[in-house]
């Protein structure tokens, strides 16, 4: 039997290159470049910006954030991820003033709160939550961290998306007992989590759901492994005109969230 994951939050230094190899410089990490560019071109304000990167592993979205213009602040309980991260940005093509604009901090999410005294005007969590021994606390942690008005850039891993496939697989065993989580030193995260979920933490929290889509809606489930890198350029047109279109897009591995921090108290708003 396959060890599970340990019941904390997770720690990537030991899994730099795999996470290099299986999502930076695959497929997989073109498409979710794709929906984010997308996503962020039609709601996010131009720059330049403030910009909290939690989790921000080798810096391939604190790259794009710098190309446009935004001053970036990179965190990670992972120092290696870190040290990936500055190196990628050092080396990258980016002018002298971009790369001035980054700075690093190795610090937990939880802790961030306490470690730093600004606020941010876009605040990025990717694939952050479903790692965390208590995903639903993320957003409380953050909240003293974003400026009024601020943006969330949320990407989680989707529990119906790995059903989905589980199901497809035929590892009904798996699907029955309710236990998703990986096997240690895999990539599924220790808390794949549930859209409701999530959507009610969000709303709990008193942020707006401004843009939602799907990250993978049909990439993963191609079986015939001869079709799985086939016609690159379509597979990546139809996964963005499929993204958020349901129920295609509440199967996509992971769903993206921009949300928008209302500067108005439920309290105080009509109904």
């Amino acid at each position: 039997m396959k060890d599970k994951h340990p019941e904390a939050d997770r720690n990537f230094d030991d899994l730099v290159e795999r996470f290099q190899r299986n999502i930076y410089d695959s497929m997989k990490g073109r498409l979710r470049l794709a929906i984010l560019r997308r996503d962020f071109a039609e709601a996010i304000p131009a720059a330049p910006l403030r910009v909290l990167d939690i989790g921000a592993g080798q810096g391939q979205w604190a790259l794009e954030m710098l190309a446009a213009g935004h001053r970036v602040l990179l965190t990670d309980i992972s120092q290696t991820m870190l040290e990936a991260s500055r190196q990628q940005i050092t080396e990258s093509d980016l002018s002298d003033v971009a790369k001035q604009h980054a700075r690093w901090l190795h610090c937990g999410a939880q802790e961030l709160a306490d470690r730093l005294d600004e606020t941010f005007d876009l605040i990025v969590c990717h694939a952050v939550m479903e790692w965390l021994e208590q995903p639903f606390l993320l957003l409380k942690w953050i909240e003293p961290l974003l400026a009024p008005g601020g943006w969330v850039s949320l990407i989680f891993y989707n529990r119906d998306g790995l059903i989905f496939k589980n199901l497809l697989r035929a590892n009904y065993a798996k699907v029955e007992s309710r236990d998703f989580r990986g096997s240690r030193g895999s990539l599924t995260p220790l808390n794949p989590l549930a859209v409701d979920e999530v959507l009610a933490w969000t709303e709990a929290a008193d942020f707006e759901l401004v843009c939602r889509s799907g990250i993978r809606v049909f990439h993963d489930y191609v079986l015939d492994k001869q079709n799985y890198q086939k016609d690159p350029e379509s597979v990546e047109r139809l996964e963005l005109a499929y993204s958020r279109v349901p129920p295609f897009r509440d199967l996509g591995r992971y769903q993206h969230f921009l949300l928008r921090k209302s500067n108005t108290p439920k309290i105080l708003r009509k109904k």
